[in-house]
């Protein structure tokens, strides 16, 4: 996250009002489109992540764990 003083966020909002201003309404209607997405997919990947909470058991996370602890060893005398 950025931290802003009050001024650089006023300098910044007064920025991004002047690039709105010199769009046209087309241009405007997409824009706010876009920004609404970018809310829209972040609360979207939360829930689609947030459906499987709970779904996998202790034992198969312990198989999981198991797996991957295997996958880390390194046989020197493989190649």
């Amino acid at each position: 996250m950025y931290t802003t003083s009050k001024d650089q966020q006023q300098d910044l909002s007064a920025m991004i009002w002047q690039s709105i201003t010199r769009l046209d309404r087309y241009q405007q209607m997409k824009l706010l489109e876009f920004i609404n997405s970018l809310f829209y997919n972040v609360e979207k990947k939360a829930n689609k992540l947030l459906k499987y909470a709970g779904c996998i058991t202790k034992e198969e996370l312990v198989l999981m764990k198991t797996a991957i602890t295997d996958c880390e060893k390194i046989d020197n005398n493989e190649w």
